[in-house]
């Protein structure tokens, strides 16, 4: 270099424009460190927002998912975190922001109980690369000055965090209807053991603990009803027998068959059973129906013949023989108990005429000679209490503690299985057209009636239970629990299950169904569950004990769990498992919450 060249640049220096160049190259290095670090800042809240995000879905996700699981199980309790976890992954890319979180920084804990409230709690942590120090570093090496030594020591990542806390309540604004399975079979034990407790006492226990654990909440407003069902409900007790709802007077008795007990006739009058209504052609409906609906139900009897049926008595002369001095008396009653002459003599009073009239007819005798099986109209033989209808009555919804222990204590195992039955009943226990508001005195029987409450009432969730050990079967028309579309003396009504609304698997129309298929029942009761699911009702479906690998059983678990609504199926093996199961339904009846 010159000397004039030298001169100028010591010139340019001294000058105040050299002054500003130099102080622009020193704070160059500061105003993009600062930018760096404004960087990182908004990177680090966007960073933290969305973990944030994840981890309340997470929580929240997990909390609705510990009602699928027993929480006293470890393998559970694993799969329930590995479940938390994977909602938690669902909702963070593992790219997002450059946002590292490994696994091991995942936590998710739950306290409590199910029909206490449980607490979850979960936190994340993870880290962000700062731009700001890698920068200050760089600086500091070039000479590009203005860092203190102190900074180029500053860390390379961001931690972030996340928690949160999730209350989970039963829910206080509840109607919720145990249907009940209270067959047969549920008088064995749930494992085949000859010498274990019985299905029938572990379902007692299990839902006695529903009961109290529902209503142990504190300012709950929760109501429970009962639907113990066989191939029939027993609705003595829960709709009156004068209401309009169901009519006496139908198509093979026009004179009305007789509701109320007769004198002298133990065992007559309505059990409580009715037939589900029919259309002119003989069409059934997964329908939850109303009171003022026609076709209406019509009461269930088993021996009811289109005019009534006679009663002859025949009365032997002073003699003790029969002759001409012997006298057949014939009446005819509605609605009371028959008396058929199983054994003895085929012919009375000698005539051939009187012969041919007392063929095959249902009579009582004061021939201690014959040998007689009473039988009543709800197909009770000699007064026993094991027909189709008299299994324990239904019981409407209740926030009386002892009055439902009550009726849950008083179930017992006896007869065959329809479960489409027991699940109308229960819809109709839930639905706002059979409440006395609406139906009047036709309407269930409650001092509140406004229950059912209305749809549309804000908060308001509607539950059913739906509980069976086995798969449909009505039995056989002469056996103890007779299909309820067959009438013993009349023969009156019929196998056909024509419901043209409800679609096979297969894809065609149960227009021309049998109630001798299982297929075809198992088709009606979905149809019967989609529609009490499509009109707002939450469905919970159990099945209980040791099923089969045959193709009838596997078809009925499926049928069960198709009938539930999604990730509301459970398969109970033992009354012990039944119990926690019954629990954790108690426990996911509520509402979550985050709290912090």
């Amino acid at each position: 270099m010159s000397k004039t060249q030298s001169r100028a640049s010591r010139a340019l220096f001294a000058r105040d424009d050299g002054a500003v160049s130099m102080v622009f190259a020193v704070f160059a290095s500061v105003m993009i460190g600062a930018m760096c670090m404004a960087y990182d800042a908004i990177h680090d809240e966007m960073a933290q927002a969305r973990l944030q995000m994840a981890s309340d879905v997470a929580a929240l996700s997990a909390g609705a998912n510990l009602a699928h699981y027993d929480m006293t199980q470890a393998s559970d309790i694993a799969q329930w975190k590995a479940d938390a976890y994977a909602y938690f992954g669902a909702n963070m890319p593992g790219e997002y922001l450059q946002l590292s979180v490994p696994d091991k920084n995942l936590n998710i804990d739950v306290s409590g109980t199910p029909a206490t409230g449980q607490v979850i709690n979960f936190s994340v942590k993870g880290s962000i690369p700062l731009l700001a120090p890698i920068f200050l570093k760089q600086s500091a090496q070039s000479g590009g000055g203005g860092s203190s030594g102190g900074a180029t020591d500053a860390p390379d990542t961001a931690t972030v965090t996340a928690s949160n806390t999730v209350l989970r309540q039963p829910k206080s604004t509840l109607e919720l209807v145990m249907v009940l399975d209270n067959t047969g079979s549920m008088a064995d034990s749930a494992t085949g053991s000859r010498y274990g407790s019985t299905k029938i006492a572990g379902l007692r226990t299990a839902a006695t603990n529903l009961v109290t654990s529902v209503f142990g909440q504190s300012n709950n407003d929760s109501y429970i009803g009962l639907v113990p069902f066989t191939t029939m409900v027993n609705l003595k007790n829960v709709l009156p027998s004068n209401g309009r709802w169901i009519t006496p007077s139908f198509a093979y008795n026009p004179t009305n068959v007789s509701m109320a007990a007769k004198k002298n006739y133990p065992g007559s009058g309505w059990h409580g059973c009715a037939v589900e209504p029919r259309d002119a052609g003989g069409n059934l409906y997964p329908k939850a129906y109303a009171p003022k609906d026609s076709p209406g139900f019509t009461p269930w009897y088993y021996n009811v013949p289109p005019g009534g049926f006679s009663i002859v008595n025949a009365n032997r002369s002073s003699n003790g023989n029969y002759g001409s001095s012997c006298t057949l008396t014939t009446n005819k009653v509605m609605g009371v108990p028959l008396t058929l002459q199983s054994q003895g003599y085929t012919s009375l009073c000698g005539g051939a005429a009187d012969n041919a009239t007392i063929t095959d007819l249902w009579y009582q005798s004061t021939d201690s000679n014959a040998s007689t099986s009473t039988i009543d109209q709800n197909y009770n033989i000699n007064g026993s209490s094991t027909g189709p209808c008299e299994m324990a009555p239904a019981l409407f919804l209740s926030k009386d503690a002892n009055t439902l222990t009550s009726a849950i204590s008083n179930m017992q195992a006896n007869g065959s299985t329809l479960i489409p039955s027991g699940l109308l009943w229960g819809w109709r226990m839930l639905s706002s057209d059979w409440s006395g508001n609406v139906a009047g005195n036709s309407g269930f029987i409650s001092t509140d009636t406004s229950l059912p409450r209305p749809e549309t009432t804000q908060s308001l969730q509607r539950v059913v239970i739906v509980l069976t050990d086995g798969e449909n079967d009505l039995g056989a028309a002469s056996g103890i629990m007779p299909a309820p579309s067959f009438n013993g003396v009349s023969g009156v009504g019929d196998s056909t299950l024509r419901a043209p609304t409800v679609m096979r698997p297969d894809g065609s129309t149960l227009k021309d169904g049998s109630m001798t298929s299982l297929d075809d029942i198992n088709a009606f009761q979905l149809g019967v569950c989609s529609a009490m699911k499509q009109s707002g009702i939450i469905v919970y479906s159990i099945t209980f004990g040791t099923y089969g690998t045959d193709a009838a059983s596997v078809a009925a678990q499926q049928t069960m769990q198709s009938c539930a609504t999604p990730g509301n199926y459970y398969h109970a093996p033992t009354n012990a498992t039944l119990d926690t199961i019954f629990q954790q339904i108690a426990g996911s009846l509520g509402v979550l919450r985050l709290t912090q």
